[in-house]
């Protein structure tokens, strides 16, 4: 066997935190033993002038000057006379006449005591790697199953990296043990946290943590709201890759507010929440969220509960089968120049207790949604109804913008329970909201107009279906819907020229409404309170009810066939009821054509 030589090394001292790295204070004694709490002491030591020594001293600077260890010894405890220990790691490793120089950002946490077996507490073994790590180095967890009995804190710019990620948990299906898994015994609020610089104890922001290949299990837990992962207060940029959280007591990923901060700027990719007691993804206020191919699945409340995340983006996220909504934006999202929207794209919702989508907003900036697509929601626990939709606008102040969206009902796959949801698409109460496209096929109807909309723009391409998908009912026909004005440069062509509705022309020329082709005209339909119509005097006069007549009413005569003795016309009207007809000679028998109009 040989000596090991240890220090002069930045990532090799432990004891106190400074910028996410630990140190020692200057000239202070440090002991190495074998145990980090008890254990034996080291004490066949090597200084830097290869004499013997029991115990090292710490320079001017904090740093452990350089050293060498006992015989065959690569790792040892640090005691500087703090409340833990620290492990340190041989810088280089002589094996008869090679001298191995290790990575010292690179830790596993099998060599600071973790097992991985699935029944010993790994807790501060994982600890103590990630406490040893150095900013920007990752700490290492080999395939195995990790217990843990209190919450795991990794520390700024810190990366805690698996080697796999089951998605969820199968019957029959293959499922490596490569995951954390806390006790029964378990205590804390989560499962990992990470701590923002005033709790943390950190000199600078709290930032840059990671988690890759990384599964949490808690399937054992025992203690009600017991989250995934939990983080408070300004913890900025932190990255997931590739994690999964499945049946935690509490939410999945749960952001929340700390000292007047919430977390930031954070970028999920393939996060799979599984299960959980709560909401998959809990965001609170967080600002410039990335979402990309995310999912949230089984879970107790709402798959994704977003309130308020300014300029953010959900891109080809799925929620299914959660108990409340798959997706939920609400909250106020404020007015003000700091405030702002964001966009779902390429988003899936399926079989979810509410409704797919809800939104129910308050603020000023847009949420923006584009192909979006819906199945099978408002489930309301295999009742159907309840008024949820595959995309439910309720009271929302916000301006809601839809692209494409598309609703497709159904039953649950072994053919039971009652086809739903009851809408594709319901807007109820909202200020603004706009539809492009889709195609909304649901159990009572595919489109539905709540009321109390303050605009509520349909587009002209949105099919309707009602009823089961076996025997569908179409409604294709439905209108375009658009409150307010619609500008057309050039000739706006309709293959019927019908409308129902009045219209108004506001341009102030002389031909303001032209029938611009010879031979173009103006056709007004006859008969009971019609504006246009026909009658023939007797002894002078006619009267005519048609309930269509006001007080203003204009009312245009013309003699059509002349009869007896012929007289100048005139007319007198009833408001509601009608009016009469006079001619000033009362042998006047003539047939009379009248044109009413009002003034605008």
């Amino acid at each position: 066997m040989a000596r090991s030589t240890f220090g002069a090394s930045l990532a090799d001292y432990v004891v106190q935190p400074s910028d996410g790295l630990w140190a020692v204070a200057s000239g202070a004694t440090i002991t190495f033993w074998d145990d980090p709490d008890t254990g034996t002491q080291y004490t066949d030591l090597l200084d830097a002038q290869g004499l013997p020594a029991t115990q090292i001293t710490a320079d001017e600077y904090g740093a452990i000057p350089e050293f060498q260890g006992p015989d065959g010894v690569t790792g040892m405890w640090a005691d500087a006379g703090a409340d833990t220990r620290a492990w340190i790691e041989a810088r280089s490793v002589t094996s008869g006449e090679q001298v191995t120089v290790s990575v010292r950002d690179w830790l596993n946490v099998r060599d600071y005591g973790a097992v991985g077996d699935n029944v010993t507490d790994d807790t501060a073994a994982i600890q103590a790697a990630l406490a040893a790590c150095p900013m920007g180095g990752i700490v290492y967890l080999p395939a195995g199953a990790y217990r843990t009995s209190a919450p795991l804190t990794i520390p700024p710019a810190v990366t805690l990296m698996g080697t796999h990620t089951n998605l969820m948990a199968v019957v029959g299906l293959v499922d490596p043990p490569c995951y954390i898994k806390p006790l029964a015994s378990f205590a804390g609020a989560s499962v990992i946290t990470f701590l923002d610089q005033a709790e943390g104890g950190y000199s600078t922001i709290s930032a840059e943590h990671r988690i890759l290949n990384v599964m949490i299990d808690g399937s054992d837990l025992v203690d009600p709201g017991i989250d995934g992962i939990l983080a408070k207060g300004n913890i900025q940029n932190v990255g997931l890759r590739d994690v999964t959280i499945r049946r935690v007591t509490g939410a999945g990923l749960n952001t929340q507010f700390n000292a007047g901060f919430f977390p930031y700027s954070w970028r999920l990719h393939r996060v799979m929440i599984d299960n959980c007691g709560w909401h998959g993804f809990a965001v609170q206020v967080m600002t410039d969220i990335t979402m990309v191919d995310c999912q949230a699945i089984g879970n107790g409340a709402n798959g994704f509960e977003i309130n308020n995340a300014a300029n953010s983006q959900m891109i080809g996220c799925r929620a299914e089968w959660n108990d409340n909504n798959g997706i939920h934006i609400t909250g106020d999202w404020a007015t003000g120049t700091g405030s702002g929207g964001m966009l779902l794209g390429d988003c899936s919702t399926d079989r979810n207790g509410h409704n797919g989508v809800l939104v129910d907003a308050t603020g000023n900036p847009p949420i923006q949604i584009e192909n979006l697509h819906t199945r099978r929601d408002g489930r309301n626990n295999g009742a159907g109804g309840g008024g949820y939709a595959g995309l439910h606008c309720n009271g929302a102040t916000m301006p809601v913008l839809v692209g494409m969206v598309t609703c497709y009902p159904g039953v649950d796959d072994d053919g039971t329970q009652t086809n739903s949801p009851q809408y594709g698409a319901r807007f109820t109460g909202c200020t603004y909201v706009s539809v492009t496209s889709g195609f909304l096929h649901a159990n009572d109807a595919g489109w539905s107009d709540g009321g109390g909309n303050t605009i509520l723009r349909r587009g002209p391409n949105i099919g309707e279906r009602t009823g089961t998908t076996a025997a569908p009912v179409d409604a294709f026909a439905q209108p375009w819907a658009a409150a307010g004005n619609a500008t057309f440069s050039g000739y706006f062509v309709t293959d019927a020229g019908q409308s129902n509705g009045a219209w108004n022309i506001f341009d102030g020329t002389a031909d303001a409404l032209r029938l611009g082709t010879p031979g173009g005209g103006i056709a007004i339909a006859e008969g009971t309170d019609a504006r246009l119509g026909a009658a023939t005097l007797a002894a002078g006069t006619a009267t005519i009810a048609n309930t269509s007549i006001t007080a203003t009413s204009r009312v245009f005569l013309t003699r059509q066939a002349p009869g007896g003795t012929l007289g100048h016309l005139s007319y007198t009207r009833d408001p509601g009821v009608g009016f009469t007809i006079t001619s000033s000679d009362a042998g006047d028998t003539s047939t009379v054509e009248y044109l009413i109009v009002e003034p605008a």
